[in-house]
């Protein structure tokens, strides 16, 4: 049997809003119907940003989320949210066989170290004997 999967990111959702909403609601759809007229297994990633703004630490499996639907970021969110959406829709209409990735702070050997994300300053900061910068009073919980 085939299979398919999606993975992409902009580095900056806010400057390209609309084609940040475009890819993933169009990409996703089309995906969806490839993968039903050829009866492909379908992988999308997702990621943790269709929680937005959690009010429940840590989050379970089925927590729906606290999104801000028209947010600066808002672009993203919804279009991960809706991609979502679009899968499990073709999954219950279709019985495609679809699988949604979360993805939470990824990193890897080419990130680049004014990334700006937690683990890339974590680095630079062991690398330069800097002390590791912790927002807050260190009780919080994160994905990595």
């Amino acid at each position: 049997m085939a299979g398919g999967f999606t993975i992409g990111g902009l580095k900056s959702v806010m400057v390209l809003c609309k084609k940040t909403l475009k890819t993933n609601i169009l990409g996703t759809m089309n995906m969806c119907g490839l993968a039903k007229r050829v009866g492909a297994k379908l992988l999308i990633s997702s990621t943790s940003e269709v929680y937005g703004d959690p009010d429940v630490h840590p989050q379970v499996e089925e927590y729906n989320g606290n999104v801000n639907c028209i947010g600066l970021r808002s672009c993203y969110d919804e279009g991960k949210r809706a991609a979502e959406a679009l899968v499990m829709d073709y999954h219950r209409q279709h019985n495609v066989d679809v699988r949604i990735a979360r993805i939470f702070n990824t990193y890897g050997p080419r990130m680049l170290a004014r990334d700006g994300r937690v683990v890339s300053n974590f680095c630079v900061q062991a690398l330069k004997a800097e002390p590791i910068t912790v927002y807050g009073d260190g009780s919080q919980t994160r994905s990595f």
